[in-house]
């Protein structure tokens, strides 16, 4: 009893304690569970901020690096506007955008990358400025970073170590105004050359230059290590004298400190520095004293005169022609020697005409054209002019002098009056119309000047070009239209031959037709029939199995029917036994399960398929090597011939014009609403770039308000998408003449001779089809080779072959000419600077320490991609920079 009551206790008490044990577990538990719904509500967000990331360290001296504007939970609101740094040079950021999530917290980072320069190695620091973002105005901190010494990679060289450049002279002192030779060198170490990134800036003054050649790279020796070395000139001169320090060359150059990746995936690691010259010593001595006549020229020069003609009567003119040509100082060069002439003679006032050779701003030449007509007969004598310069070589003055001229002036039938004070001479100089002397009119016979040219009337029906392709696309179409389809018509016509020689052939129809017979032979009642289809089966069978004989007894097909299969043997010949004697033996009746047993013995059979890897073999892929006249007697397809080869038909003409009427845009035109019809054929160009007519029009409007440069632009791309048209060359001509423009590829086109008269027969995309229809015909050629070598077609094949290639040959050769006489302007993204521009190193106007260079008007050059209102473009020379949108004209977009 008292065990009963101690167990009845314990278990009391063990109750007691094991509920207080839960309550405080769920105590525990509860407080576990407040804690991890506080863990989980979302924590206030952190304050918006901008900030330097990073907030500073050190840069490399003339090292790129980046630095990072980082937005957080904002973003900028348009472009910041970038404090000035001296000695810190930023480059065109990129962007980037993350979001990261903590506790269901969100934070949004947005951040501009900005590659740095620095090119002063004292401590250098952004201030602090403000950025406008879409959450308001933010302050960035100033951030502070020491420059030292890069090294290249990890491999401990100074950047001096690995590169260097050179800016040379002949000598170190020249005359003033002396043009002397520049020239640029410089040396990369071969093993850590990987590319140029930019082209040499120099900031010459007061040098005056013409431009940098083209680079040529070559490859030296020195100091037992190969360098690839870039030479580069050009010529200048200094105006004044003095000493000076000309600041150094830079160039940026992208170096290859080593590799990531491994085997065919591996790719270059590249660091991009700037490579920096010495600074440039000269001295330029002043000129000796000068005679009273020196005007300033200082080169070598030749002066030549000519009057056409010596005798003439009174009232014709004569022309008094005199050329100054040779190298010096062109841009200080203002004017040609004064003339001295008769008062007997009136002048026309002259105009110079100064003419430098190509690419050049110190070789040319200055021609002034004078025209004298007489007003009294007499033999007059035109003194000779004199021109003085300096002689750098020499180091004196020089004058050079014209031969006198007599001019004998005859009497006139009609009278003419002569100006007072005749007989006496009178000085006269360009651009000073003061000191020509008044004189009457004379009437003189002209003769009937033709028209300017004028714009052509509005085309009021649409008609598309064809836009050149992506070389890459070009030839991927060629190689599917050459290779590709040859190799795949070789292998069907190759699977054809293998299938068709195929010894288990026979044995597989065989087989499909024994299922028919036996079907039909079940279904039939009739004994006549059933006769007749038992003797098929008998032949069908004798397929199967390979009998050799034409009547075979039981004891043959057991023999050829064991040569396949050893238990089937018996089993196919008890089936041909019955059949023997139900067709031959008086007991003409067939055993009632004879039909059972034949579908059974029939499905059993197994005949190989055919090997689709068969086709590869020698015999199949190579028919026509050493084949006689087995394969003429195994043709199954004599018959057979391609009646549809293929015929491509390319015409040189532009898609068929579709009308569309006059327009708003033409009506606008025509009544003189040039502003409206612009505008409304701009929506149009904008919809349909392909079309020509559009362009054509566009280009009227525009020379209409007299802006013939841009006119020029529109014209030029409607050439290019109808070359052929009388209407875009008639354009493109006087686009040329009005506006100034003069590229020389344009110019050529215009004119229309040698190889350029054969381009013009198409357009660059035309030409690229051609080349396309080129290789299809070569593709078609060889597919009639191959046909013939399989046997499927006659003789005819390989004259007509021959013939086709030749043709194809012929047009792919004309097409690449023509190709490469469009040169850049076959190119989809090609563009033209229709008015004078600045090519820039960045997108940006707001930073005036960057480096810019003029861009003519009339360039042409490949854009490469678009930046807000900016355009990247790249040149023949590999020149490249950002330039305005709105300067340029897309000609096929």
């Amino acid at each position: 009893m008292q065990a009963i009551i101690r167990f009845v206790g314990a278990s009391l008490l063990a109750t007691r304690t094991s509920r207080e044990q839960a309550r405080s577990h769920r105590f525990v538990y509860r407080q576990v569970f407040a804690f991890g719904l506080l863990a989980l509500l979302p924590l206030p967000a952190f304050a918006q901020t901008v900030r330097w990331e990073p907030p500073g360290g050190q840069l490399g001296f003339n090292q790129v690096s980046d630095v990072a504007l980082v937005f957080t939970d904002c973003e900028p609101d348009g472009d910041p506007a970038l404090p000035k740094v001296d000695g810190l040079q930023f480059g065109r950021p990129s962007q980037s955008s993350e979001m990261n999530m903590v506790n269901f917290s969100v934070t949004r980072r947005f951040s501009l990358v900005f590659p740095v320069r620095p090119g002063k190695r004292s401590a250098i620091t952004i201030p602090a400025f403000e950025v406008k973002t879409d959450k308001g105005p933010m302050t960035v901190k100033a951030a502070t970073f020491t420059v030292g010494d890069a090294t290249v990679g990890s491999s401990g060289l100074a950047v001096n170590d690995v590169a260097s450049a050179r800016v040379t002279t002949p000598r170190a002192s020249f005359w003033a105004g002396e043009v002397f030779p520049v020239g640029y060198n410089l040396n990369i170490v071969r093993r850590y050359y990987h590319s140029i990134a930019t082209n040499v800036e120099w900031p010459a003054a007061p040098l005056v230059t013409e431009d940098w050649s083209k680079p040529e790279l070559n490859e030296t020796l020195l100091r037992g290590e190969r360098y690839v070395a870039l030479q580069q000139a050009t010529r200048a001169y200094v105006k004044s004298p003095g000493t000076y320090s000309v600041k150094p060359a830079t160039q940026m150059v992208n170096l290859m400190v080593g590799t990531s990746g491994f085997g065919l995936f591996s790719q270059p690691t590249v660091e991009q520095r700037a490579i920096e010259s010495s600074p440039l010593e000269l001295t330029i001595k002043p000129l000796p004293s000068a005679p009273p006549a020196f005007s300033g020229a200082v080169g070598e020069f030749t002066f030549t005169s000519k009057v056409v003609p010596v005798t003439a009567a009174v009232g014709e003119p004569v022309t008094w022609t005199i050329e100054l040509a040779g190298t010096g100082n062109w841009p200080d060069l203002t004017g040609l020697p004064e003339r001295e002439v008769s008062n007997d003679f009136q002048i026309v006032q002259p105009k110079s005409k100064r003419t430098m050779k190509d690419n050049a701003l110190f070789e040319g030449s200055l021609t002034e054209d004078v025209v004298l007509v007489p007003t009294r007969p007499g033999t007059y004598r035109l003194a000779p002019v004199r021109f003085t310069y300096f002689d750098p070589k020499a180091g004196t003055y020089k004058t050079v002098a014209s031969e006198p001229v007599t001019v004998t002036i005859t009497g006139a039938s009609a009278p003419v009056v002569a100006p007072a004070g005749s007989g006496a001479p009178v000085q006269f100089s360009i651009g000073d119309p003061a000191t020509v002397p008044a004189a009457p009119v004379l009437p003189t016979a002209v003769a009937p000047v033709p028209p300017e040219s004028l714009p052509r009337d509005p085309i009021t029906e649409s008609a598309r070009g064809f836009v050149p392709l992506p070389v890459r696309a070009l030839i991927f179409l060629c190689l599917l239209s050459s290779v590709l389809f040859v190799l795949a018509v070789w292998l069907v016509l190759a699977a054809l031959r293998s299938r068709e020689r195929d010894p288990q052939r026979l044995r597989r129809e065989a087989r499909k037709a024994l299922a028919a017979t036996l079907k039909e032979f079940g279904a039939s009642s009739l004994l006549a029939t059933r006769y007749s289809l038992l003797r098929a089966w008998q032949q069908q069978a004798a397929m199967l199995w390979e009998v050799p004989h034409a009547a075979p007894g039981t004891p043959l097909v057991h023999a050829c029917v064991g040569r396949h299969s050893q238990d089937a043997a018996s089993v196919w010949a008890r089936l041909w036994s019955e059949a023997d004697r139900a067709l031959h033996s008086r007991e003409n009746a067939l055993p009632a399960d004879w039909m059972n047993r034949a579908e059974g013995a029939l499905s059993a059979v197994k005949v190989p398929g055919w090997n689709p890897f068969s086709l590869f073999a020698g015999r199949n892929l190579f028919p026509f090597l050493g084949r006689a006249e087995e394969l003429k007697a195994e043709r199954l397809n004599q018959t057979i011939r391609v009646a549809a080869w293929l015929a491509v038909f390319f015409s040189f003409s532009a898609l068929q014009p579709s009308a569309f009427g006059a327009g708003p845009a033409t009506d606008a035109y025509k009544r003189g609403d040039f502003t409206t019809a612009e505008n409304n054929w701009r929506a149009e160009i904008a919809t349909a770039p392909a079309d020509w007519t559009v362009r054509h029009n566009l280009g009227l409007a525009l020379a209409q308000q007299d802006r013939w440069a841009e006119a020029t632009g529109y014209w030029t791309s409607a050439f290019l998408l109808n070359a052929r048209a009388d209407a875009t060359r008639w354009d493109l001509a006087l686009g040329l003449q009005r506006s100034g423009l003069a590229p020389p590829e344009l110019v050529e086109f215009s004119r229309g001779e040698g190889r350029y008269a054969l381009a013009r027969w198409a357009t660059p995309g035309e030409w690229q089809l051609a080349l396309v229809v080129a290789a299809l015909l070569i593709a078609t050629a060889l597919v009639v080779l191959l046909l013939k070598g399989y046997d499927r077609i006659g003789g005819w094949a390989r004259p007509t072959a021959l013939v086709t290639m030749l043709l194809a040959i012929l047009l792919a050769a004309a097409a690449t000419l023509s190709l490469h006489t469009y040169g850049a302007l076959a190119h989809p993204e090609a563009v033209l600077v229709w008015k004078s521009s600045t090519l820039r190193s960045i997108p940006t106007e707001a930073d005036t320490t960057l480096k810019t260079t003029p861009l003519s008007a009339g360039s042409i050059a490949i854009a490469e991609k678009d930046f807000l209102n900016w355009t990247k473009l790249s040149f023949a020379g590999g020149q490249g920079g950002w330039v305005r949108s709105e300067d340029l004209i897309r000609l096929y977009r």
